[in-house]
C-alpha cells in the first residue's frame, strides 16, 4: 500500500519532498482509494481542501492489515499492507543445497533452495469480487486465488551449526505498478 499510519490525511506533494517521499504519495495516491472502494478503508473528502481526503481502517481493514514499523530512522517508516489467506503447501517439488566461496552472508555460505506448490487457504471475497481492479494496480501475479495450484521457491542458508536459516521474504509485498480502475472502466 505504502507508508502510512493511520489515521491518514493526504498531503500534496511538495517541491521540498524528498525522492522517497513523493514516491510515497504516488503509491498512496493510487492505493487508497482502491482500498477504499473495496472496503477496507473509510475515505472522506477534508473540508476546503479539493482532491485531499481523509483515510482510516475499516472493522475488515483491521482485519487484514499487516504493519511494520521500522524505527531506524528519525521518523518511523509505517510499510502498511493487506495479507490475506494462509498458504498451505501442495508439494515439495525440488531441494538442492550449494555451497559458494563467497555467499549473500559471508564466505563459505551453503544455500540451499527448495522449490514448493502451494495453495491459498480461506481467499477472502474482498479478494475474489476485485481481483481486476487488483492486478490492474499491482500486476497479474498480485492476486492468489482459491483452488489453484502456484510454484514459489524459498532460500536458505545453512549455518555453521547445520541449522537452516531463512533468507527469503516471511511474506510478500507488491508494490503497485500500474493504474487504478474504477467501476466504471
Amino acid at each position: 500500500m505504502g507508508s502510512v499510519k493511520f489515521p491518514y490525511t493526504d498531503i500534496p506533494p511538495s517541491n521540498e519532498d524528498s525522492q522517497w517521499e513523493g514516491w510515497n504519495k504516488e503509491d498512496l495516491a493510487k492505493t487508497l482509494p482502491l482500498f477504499a472502494e473495496i472496503g477496507l478503508l473509510t475515505r472522506q473528502p477534508v473540508d476546503g481542501k479539493e482532491g485531499l481526503y481523509h483515510y482510516d481502517l475499516t472493522d475488515l481493514g483491521r482485519e487484514y492489515q499487516y504493519e511494520d514499523i521500522d524505527r531506524r530512522d528519525v521518523e518511523p517508516i509505517y510499510d502498511n499492507s493487506f495479507c490475506y489467506g494462509p498458504i498451505k503447501v501442495i508439494k515439495v517439488t525440488d531441494v538442492s543445497e550449494k555451497t559458494y566461496e563467497r555467499g549473500l552472508s559471508g564466505y563459505n555460505e551453503t544455500q540451499v533452495s527448495v522449490d514448493i506448490d502451494y495453495q491459498v487457504v480461506n481467499t477472502p471475497e474482498w479478494i475474489i469480487n476485485n481481483q481486476d481492479k487488483l492486478k490492474a494496480l499491482y500486476g497479474s501475479s498480485s492476486v492468489r486465488l482459491p483452488d489453484v495450484t502456484y510454484p514459489q521457491s524459498l532460500l536458505y542458508i545453512k549455518g555453521k551449526d547445520g541449522k537452516l536459516y531463512e533468507k527469503s521474504w516471511f511474506y510478500r509485498v507488491i508494490k503497485p505498478s500500474g493504474k487504478l480502475l474504477t467501476d466504471k472502466e
